[in-house]
């Protein structure tokens, strides 16, 4: 249940969940672990910190958990033991990739450890693989592209798919960006997140020809639906495997031509 409504993006339901599964079995690893990512995802990472190393204690073989707690660690410059995590956290992955597994470390932070750029790779594979089997359940049938400028009164269609337009340093370095394309190009922006009132959002706004937000869009194939109707040229994904990003929009390629701008490969055969 827990699972069910941090998917939905009910935190505060998600929370009471685990700390009331806890609180009926003490020894409950998942229910830990599960509570120190949403402790995690929110910046709280002495809290997320503590309850992985809960989970690790009652169940030391986790990788989901281990490798997780490796990345708090980093993120407050942690580096005791250092070399003895690297060496773990690497075998975990190795051998969850032997396997075919899905690994326990997210492909934006595959950056941060001593794995292979094929490593890299496969990791990111795997979690695209993991958006197609998502919107496989919707069974939509493939999208009519575009196949000419005809529809567009001869302007290339660009689409940028973002959860990150208002204050955040994506917005920072770009939100000029749509108003530096030529007359020859309609620039569109889908926003994945609410208005934060912002001067950053407002600017993205008034230099895009058309901004449309998808936030209240929950239902990814609703969400492709919107951006197929627009009869998008070029799709753009701003967040890759980012916080906030809905990869299962592009996995259903609502556009013909899509593109990663993150600093990582998707992994998925549709970008």
């Amino acid at each position: 249940m827990g699972n069910t409504l941090k998917e939905m993006q009910d935190i505060p339901g998600a929370v009471e969940c685990y700390s009331r599964a806890i609180s009926i079995n003490p020894a409950f690893a998942d229910a830990h672990s599960n509570l120190a990512s949403i402790d995690k995802d929110s910046g709280n990472i002495p809290e997320a910190i503590t309850n992985y190393r809960m989970a690790l204690k009652l169940k030391a073989e986790f990788p989901d958990a281990y490798c997780n707690l490796v990345h708090c660690l980093q993120i407050i410059c942690d580096y005791s033991d250092y070399e003895a995590r690297m060496r773990r956290l690497c075998q975990i992955v190795a051998e969850q990739l032997e396997k075919n597994r899905l690994p326990s470390v997210h492909p934006h932070h595959s950056m941060l450890y001593p794995l292979t750029h094929d490593q890299r790779r496969s990791i990111a594979a795997r979690h695209g693989n993991l958006c197609s089997d998502r919107v496989a359940l919707l069974h939509k049938r493939p999208y009519n592209h575009p196949h000419d400028l005809s529809v567009s009164n001869g302007r290339l269609r660009v689409g940028y798919v973002s959860s990150d337009f208002g204050n955040h340093p994506t917005s920072h370095l770009m939100q000029s960006v749509p108003g530096f394309h030529t007359d020859r190009v309609e620039v569109f922006c889908y926003a994945l997140s609410p208005d934060d009132n912002t001067m950053f959002r407002r600017k993205v706004m008034h230099e895009a020809h058309h901004f449309v937000d998808l936030s209240q869009t929950q239902c990814n194939g609703k969400a492709a639906d919107i951006i197929s109707r627009d009869n998008i040229h070029i799709l753009v994904n701003m967040n890759g495997y980012t916080k906030g990003a809905r990869n299962e929009i592009f996995a259903l390629r609502p556009a013909p031509i899509q593109v990663s701008r993150a600093c990582c490969s998707c992994g998925h055969s549709s970008v």
